[in-house]
């Protein structure tokens, strides 16, 4: 399914639980796990004790999550710790590397704060052209049975449908596409469904035409992961590196703060 995996890795719960999640979903993947020493931060004082001090804590979250990784079976792991912007850095990396899949924990924050996910995190996922698998909260290690796909059927939602059929079929689950949005479906319906027939995946499809962000949240619950793509294409996704805030849908901003299963998104 995925060769390369290049988990942007620190010393949190979540990203522990991101760690064995990825692990046993992925076992035969060659893993990166990379954490970098964020120099572009202006209220970080950059003297030579400090850049020590940053090292360190680098190390010691690149060696736990080599650790955690090893405890998962998981062995000859490729380890860096670039200085610099951590999103631009990631990106590098990724790029260099031929990295298939990228693994990031949002770290978001709650209440009236929801959507404030972090920095790193977003920054990154503007900018990204390959599939990213976001943990927002802990979740059970386990083969996802049910795989849950938002669509507006946009060219870029379509690309995550199949996706979401080839994931299907790697984990045996089944895979609920849910339709929403003014656009009709058109002839991709066919597409998918043929696709899906062929690959021998338990496929359904709903559609809502009304279907509001928060029914999408509410309804998600009731599956252990979900594909789906950025929200943004045409224009707005060409200028998401002058203006990376267009590069993300509301939507999958709240996907990435509040969804309480994994959240696969494709980029491109």
């Amino acid at each position: 399914m995925f060769e390369r995996i290049l988990i942007a890795t620190d010393n949190s719960p979540l990203m522990r639980n991101a760690l064995q999640y990825t692990a046993h979903a992925f076992p035969y993947a060659d893993y990166h796990l990379i954490n970098v020493i964020n120099t572009s931060d202006g209220s970080i004082p950059q003297t030579p004790l400090m850049q020590k001090h940053m090292g360190d804590i680098s190390k010691d979250a690149l060696k736990k999550g080599k650790n955690i990784l090893k405890e998962m079976g998981i062995e000859g792991v490729n380890i860096a710790m670039p200085s610099g912007t951590p999103s631009k850095e990631i990106m590098k990396y990724t790029d260099k590397n031929n990295i298939d899949l990228m693994v990031m924990a949002t770290h978001s924050k709650s209440g009236t704060q929801r959507l404030h996910i972090g920095d790193t995190a977003i920054h990154s996922l503007q900018l990204t052209h390959i599939p990213s698998l976001i943990f927002s909260c802990e979740c059970k290690s386990k083969t996802p049975e049910s795989i849950f796909n938002p669509t507006t059927f946009s060219k870029y939602s379509v690309e995550a449908t199949i996706k979401a059929i080839d994931l299907a079929d790697y984990f045996g689950a089944s895979l609920t596409t849910y339709h929403f949005g003014n656009k009709e479906p058109g002839e991709d319906v066919d597409k998918i469904k043929k696709l899906a027939k062929k690959k021998k995946v338990e496929f359904k499809l709903l559609v809502d035409n009304n279907a509001t962000d928060e029914k999408l949240l509410e309804v998600s619950k009731d599956y252990d992961f979900i594909v789906g793509s950025r929200g943004r294409g045409g224009l707005m996704y060409k200028l998401r590196h002058l203006i990376p805030s267009l590069a993300l849908s509301n939507l999958e901003k709240e996907l990435l703060a509040e969804s309480s299963i994994p959240f696969l998104m494709i980029g491109d």
